[in-house]
């Protein structure tokens, strides 16, 4: 008996304990947290970027390795048998004539990129195609080449840098041509493939090829993207004339298109819709692009930071907008493009060369002097420079002179004597049809109670009833 009533009191104890803690936190038992900050990363997930279309794709599983998946096959690597016409022979089931397929492979080497141009066995002719593949890991690399055997009719070409991969095909009729990438995709990573198919591709008329006809004026009219189910993929229709973005996340991130340049590695990252709420009343500003350059690529996708902490506005500034994104993500440079409504400036009486940007510098902001790029009836278009991305204001003189920390206050203020001009007219209401008024101490005190004295009240409330119940347990024998 005395076993069960110590531990009828324990749970007493430990229900009283939570709602203690409940009654401190200012929540109820069973609510949802709330995060300090949120981040748009997910390297759960995947998705494909192409101008303004972003989906999630899945990759196609198997338990084998991209090797065996792929199954490429020559007189080299499959010299006793007839099936060795330099194809890919694993993805026959997903091959269709003239359409070039990409798709992401999960096996037992992990994450793998995929290609495979055109269709073995088909009815048309080859195909020329040129990839750059940028923003690959170091360690990747095309761990399948469709071609790869000694011979002159092999003209495939296969290059490498840092931080991007390319490769050119020419085929003929009933063959494939292709590859996969893998090494380093296990992790975040963000690649985008630039294509040139048939006439845009420097293969095509190269007479320095062995046989730049060997294509037989065979085209590529259809580029996919598969997803899904690996036996019956969903297929999804892409522009041949565009890059294509393939990364880890959501489309909750901003997308980004990588390129290559004798300087290294470019990213350009589109804002437009990702920009913070706005400190103002109105948000006539509109972040459009960050372009980063000497990316590494080892850095994975750009992720923004969700209520970053920044520090206080610039004196005699107000605050239109901000963005910040997660990360040291370099150390070089970035060019930031935003935009602001021209009626809005005229409106507020601001000139355009007010406007400021202005980069977190520890604890406080340097300006990074942006200029206007073009001015229309409609917007200003403005350029900065920034050396980081870790936060990013773009401001405009404060009313008066004052801060934007400063107008909050007034706004505030303004609030409360709003407030208190509606509580004297209620009152004044109550004094002529009530009989017995309710005085405009009492009401002020009853519609604007702390928050803290409610929170005190539950927690007494819950010291009472705990003690209740351990009194009643301890009369249990």
């Amino acid at each position: 008996m005395a076993r069960c009533c110590a531990v009828t009191a324990n749970r007493v104890l430990a229900v009283v304990a939570v709602l203690v803690v409940a009654g401190i936190a200012g929540v109820v038992p069973g609510g949802a947290a709330t995060p300090a900050s949120q981040s748009a990363a997910d390297t759960d997930g995947y998705v494909l970027e192409q101008g303004d279309v972003c989906q999630e794709i899945d990759p196609l599983e198997t338990d084998g390795t991209v090797h065996s998946f792929y199954d490429y096959r020559n007189h080299e690597t499959h010299p006793d048998t007839d099936d060795n016409l330099y194809s890919s022979y694993g993805t026959q089931h997903l091959q269709a004539d003239d359409t070039s397929i990409l798709m992401l492979h999960e096996g037992a080497d992990g994450t793998s990129l995929v290609v495979v141009h055109d269709r073995l066995g088909g009815a048309s002719a080859g195909g020329v195609v040129t990839f750059d593949v940028v923003g690959t890991p170091p360690e990747g690399d095309w761990v399948v080449r469709d071609d790869e055997y000694d011979a002159p009719t092999n003209m495939a070409e296969w290059r490498a840098g840092d931080g991007w991969l390319g490769a050119d095909w020419i085929w003929a009729d009933g063959r494939t041509d292709g590859g996969a990438i893998n090494g380093g995709l296990d992790d975040e990573f963000a690649l985008t493939i630039h294509p040139a198919f048939n006439e845009e591709s420097p293969f095509y008329g190269d007479e320095t090829l062995h046989d730049p006809d060997w294509h037989g004026d065979g085209r590529i009219d259809d580029w996919q993207v598969l997803s899904g189910d690996t036996d019956d993929p969903d297929r999804i229709d892409l522009s041949l004339s565009e890059p294509v973005t393939i990364r880890t996340g959501t489309c909750e991130a901003p997308s980004a298109t990588y390129d290559r340049t004798d300087d290294g590695i470019v990213a350009t990252v589109d804002v437009t819709d990702a920009a913070g709420p706005s400190t103002a009343s109105s948000e006539p500003v509109r972040f459009d692009s960050v372009t980063v350059t000497d990316v590494d690529p080892a850095d994975g996708p750009f992720v923004l930071e969700r209520d970053a902490d920044r520090p206080p506005t610039p004196d005699e500034r107000e605050v239109l907008s901000e963005l910040a994104f997660a990360g040291d993500r370099f150390d070089g440079a970035a060019t930031v493009a935003f935009s602001l409504e021209a009626d809005w400036l005229e409106d507020e009486g601001i000139d355009a060369e007010e406007v400021g940007l202005h980069e977190a510098d520890g604890d406080g902001w340097s300006d990074a002097d942006p200029e206007v790029r073009s001015a229309s009836d409609d917007r200003y278009q403005f350029e900065g420079t920034v050396t980081s991305l870790e936060g990013l204001i773009v401001t405009v003189p404060g009313d008066d002179g004052s801060s934007d920390d400063d107008r909050t206050d007034h706004r505030s203020s303004d609030d409360d004597r709003a407030e208190e001009g509606e509580t004297d007219a209620d009152a004044d209401r109550d004094d002529e049809t009530a009989g017995d008024p309710v005085t405009e101490t009492e009401t002020d005190s009853s519609e604007r109670e702390p928050l803290h004295r409610l929170a005190l009240g539950g927690l007494v409330a819950t010291l009472v009833l705990g003690a209740i119940l351990l009194r009643r347990a301890g009369r249990v024998r």
